[in-house]
Formats: structure tokens, sequence, C-alpha cells
């Protein structure tokens, strides 16, 4: 048995190294760096109960009474659609950049070292609660070459990207931000297509993209290293590390009131090791689209998780999530968008031991935000079957197609929110409400000597992503989730705000759970549908 001295021996030796990481990035970074070189920095004190009316136990998702410290359930599903974060994190990214001229005229070569610091709030792996868990989050090198003259941003000193440029830029280690799609939540290609999680090697790419007076073209391929299962157990290459390839293309033209974009991939996302399919191709794939209009002058709107880190903040000033003033716009502004995606991958068939099937995932989003004055109102409209939902898995009982007889229903949510901001006050209060249609799957589940952790049989299960299955007890199936929540902003500063939220949720997929009196086993049964949430929060970014 491991001591608790040696537990927290590691404990501390992982505080230790991520502090002496950070200490050798200052001591090699420029004479001149500044609190700028700190990008993107959120801190977050949270007072919070996600269900003021459940003690700890009584619901199958555990929800401990209130206190300090963020939580899960204080987030609705569509209220970070556009971001891999929901805004109450304790992070930063370091970001150590620098550009300068190429020796051919109207070139410009930049590079970044990008690192992303979260402390964590949970224990993680070898980290504990507290530690500050450091990764890079989308190191580049890039080579601009303008067809025009280049011109400098006067604020920034940075060359501005020319609307007539060709661009290569290469990640090293962490080609996430380039993916497929456009909304965040529904974009895919990313790290997490490739299959193996028993060895996680960096994900390098490369890109290449054109632009020429709104009209843009790209490609690129990123690549990692996965084990390798081959039919034949013998074989010298079984089990061994093999190189698995992805590439990914776009083309779209933005103009002055609309815009069209269309983008996809193929894979090779890893092999099925599942019995009598050993050694198959996961082959993935797809396509998505995005038809968007807008005001004259304003732009799509694209997550800041696809972009280029910069030590300046005119990355996430270009982002409506990161933007800490609230929006004024003298004229009534607005912005539609409709958005598609189709993907395909190849999974083992349930029925038929030793064969494989193509299965095809669907997801859509209408997005529009409109303006007035001081008004702000956000309408969301989202669709994602079951396959698209557990894409990255893949497959809801891992690698293995749905049987034919089991029935499938797709998550729909809807989501409108308003916000006025009283100047004078400084003062942003906002009205959010929000209806879930959580994916549900009813059917049969692997009983093989190779399947996963679902138990065997019949089930109705909810999906309310792709790490959260809710296994439902006889006779009931999953309803419609309906929220509400109204949150008051008190802007202190430019970088720093008091916040205070009520959340109500109608929940009727609420599962609580009893001892049995007989065999003393747990006993599942659907609990009081009512969940009241509270936040308050102290908030600081920049």
């Amino acid at each position: 048995m491991q001591s608790r001295f040696s537990q927290n021996g590691h404990r501390g030796f992982n505080s230790i190294r991520t502090i002496a990481s950070l200490v050798a990035l200052t001591a090699v970074a420029p004479a001149a760096a500044s609190a700028g070189d700190f990008a993107d920095t959120r801190l977050s004190f949270v007072f919070s109960d996600d269900n003021l009316l459940s003690d700890p136990g009584e619901s199958l998702i555990n929800s401990p009474e209130i206190d300090f410290g963020a939580r899960d359930g204080v987030n609705f599903p569509f209220e970070s659609l556009n971001s891999q974060d929901t805004g109450d994190e304790t992070l930063t990214h370091i970001v150590i950049y620098k550009e300068m001229p190429g020796f051919v005229k109207n070139l410009t070569t930049d590079a970044a070292f990008v690192g992303r610091l979260s402390v964590l709030t949970e224990p993680e792996n070898a980290f504990a609660a507290g530690d500050i868990k450091l990764r890079d989050a989308g190191s580049y090198l890039r080579a601009r070459y303008s067809f025009t003259d280049v011109e400098i941003d006067e604020k920034t000193g940075h060359t501005k990207d020319s609307a007539r440029q060709l661009e290569f830029t290469f990640f090293p280690t962490n080609a996430d931000r380039f993916r497929a799609g456009y909304t965040y939540d529904l974009s895919w290609a990313g790290n997490k297509i490739f299959t193996s999680t028993k060895s996680q090697f960096a994900t390098p790419g490369f890109r290449i993209r054109f632009d020429w007076d709104g009209f843009y073209a790209l490609a690129g391929a990123k690549s990692t290293r996965q084990i390798i299962l081959t039919k034949d157990n013998d074989d010298v290459a079984n089990r061994e590390l093999g190189a698995f390839w992805g590439g990914i293309f776009g083309l779209g033209y933005i103009g002055n009131m609309w815009g069209l974009e269309v983008n996809g991939a193929i894979f090779d996302s890893g092999t099925n090791p599942k019995q009598g399919v050993q050694g198959e191709e996961i082959i993935s794939g797809g396509l998505s689209a995005r038809i968007s209009a807008f005001s004259e002058g304003f732009k799509p709107e694209a997550s800041i998780d696809y972009r280029l880190y910069r030590n300046n903040d005119d990355s996430f000033e270009a982002s409506n999530y990161f933007l800490r003033k609230p929006k004024n716009y003298e004229a009534f502004t607005w912005r539609v968008s409709i958005e598609g995606n189709w993907l395909t991958q190849t999974l083992a068939d349930f029925e038929t031991l030793g064969q494989t099937k193509r299965i095809d995932a669907f997801a859509g989003a209408l997005r529009a935000d409109f303006y007035v004055g001081k008004l702000a109102i956000n309408v969301d409209l989202v669709y994602r079957d079951l396959y698209f939902i557990l894409f990255n898995v893949p497959g809801l009982d891992p690698y293995y197609a749905l049987p034919k007889d089991s029935d499938s229903t797709p998550e729909i949510m809807f989501a409108v929110k308003g916000e006025y901001w009283f100047e004078s006050t400084n003062l942003l209060p906002s009205l959010q409400f929000g209806i879930q249609k959580p994916a549900s799957y009813r059917g049969r589940v692997s009983e093989t000597i190779n399947s996963s952790e679902l138990a065997g049989g019949k089930q109705t299960v909810a999906i309310m992503d792709s790490s959260t299955l809710i296994a439902f007890p006889s006779g009931n199936e999953p309803k419609e989730v309906y929220s509400i929540k109204a949150a008051l902003r008190w802007d202190l500063s430019d970088m720093m705000s008091l916040i205070g939220e009520i959340t109500y949720q109608y929940d009727r997929n609420q599962l609580g759970r009893r001892k049995d009196t007989v065999d003393f086993t747990a006993e599942y049964f659907m609990r009081d549908p009512h969940v009241l949430g509270l936040g308050i929060f102290a908030q600081a970014r920049f």
C-alpha cells in the first residue's frame, strides 16, 4: 500500500515541477516581458449550490451543499455553445510571442509559445485540487505573404492580416485549434477524433490558407501515434505504435452582409479493438456548411478556441464571449447563421460478428444575435443526433453501431437570452430561458466478453453529453428539461465584476437513490423535478 507520505510527496512533486516550468519560461522570455504576456486570464471566486432542494446522496449526480467553489450544475448546456469553457474557471494563457519581417518583401513571420494554466477545483489524475495544470494550448509558427503592401496596427504594433494573403501555419504539438465545423460545440476533427485512450501522444499539424477579398480556401493535416491492433495477434506490428493521419479542407466567402462557407475532413481515427473486428480501420469524415447574414460591417461569430493567441487582447476582443464591455449599438444591428454537419464513421456491426458498417451522424444549429442600443437578444436552436454526440467515443457501446431493433431520439435545445446595459450604474441584468430535449436510446447493449461498461439486456438511457449517460428505471423515458436563469452583473471596473445568479429547472429526468430495505442495495427512482440553484461570483478578466 502506498503511504500517505509518498502520495503527498508525489502531489508536491507535480506542483514543484509546474512551478519550475513557469520559472524556466520566465527565464527564457525576453527581458521586456510583461503582464501582457499572460492573455485571457480569468480569476473566479464562486459561492454556489447547483440544487438547494437536494442534499448529498439524494440524487444520482451528487449535489454537495452550498459552499465556495465552481460546480457544473449552475451552467446550462446551451450557455457556452461557442467555447470549450463555461466562463467560471480560474485559468490563464501564457503567450511568448515574436514577430519579425521576412527577407522577402511583404512576408511576415511570427511564432508563439502558448501554454494554458488551469487551477483545478477537483482532483484530476496525479494532480490535487488547487494544483496548476500546464499544457500546450496551440503553440504555432506562421509565415504570411501579403499580395499588397503590409499595414501595421498602431495599437498593437503587429502586422495586420491582409485581405489578400497566403498563410502557412505549423502546430508543433497541438493542432486542436484546427477543426472542421463552426459553432464550437458542433465542431469536430479536433484531437479527440483519434480513438486511442492508452497512448496520449502529441497531435501536431499544419494549415495552408489563401485569402482574396473575402474569399478563402484552406487545407491541412494533423497526425498522432496510437497502438496498432491487427487481426493477427502474432503480427510483429500488433500492439506497436503506428502513425494515424487526418486531413481538413475548407473554403468560403465572407462578404459585406452575407457569408457562405463549407469545410470537411477525413481521418484514419484508429483501429477497432472489439472481438471479431480487431484491427479494422475506423475511418471518420464528413462535411460542414454555414450560411450567414448580418448587418453591414458585422461578421459571422467565431470561437476564440479557433484563434491563434498573441500577447495582446485583440483575439478575444473580436470574440463576443470574452468581450468585457457590454454592447451599445446606435443602430439596429443583427447577425443570423444556419449551419449543418454530416459525419460518417465505420464501426462494428452489432448483429453480425466480424462485420463493420458505416454510420451517419447529423447536427445543425440556427443562431441569431440582435442589438438595439443597449439591449442584446440572443437566440439558439441546436439539433444533435445520438451518433453525433458520441462521435469521438465512438458509439454508445464503444466501437459498435447501434442495434437495428433499437430506437434513439436526438438532442434538441432552444434558448433565448436578453440583457440590457444600464451604463450610468454599470449594471447588466439578464434573463435566459431554455428547453433541452435530451438524446435517448432504447434497446440492447452488448453482452459479449469484450463489451462496454453498460449492462447487458434492453435499457432506456438518456445521453446528456458524451460522458454522462443515465440509465432509467423500467417504464420511464427521458423528458424535456425547462430552464430559466436570472442574473445581475455589476461591473466594478473594465476588468472586475460581481455577478449574482438564480437558476431554476423543471427536470423530470432527475434520478434519486435510496437503500432497499430487503437486500440493502441501491434503488433508483424518479425524484422531485424541481431544481433551484444559486451562484454568486467575483470575477476578474484581463
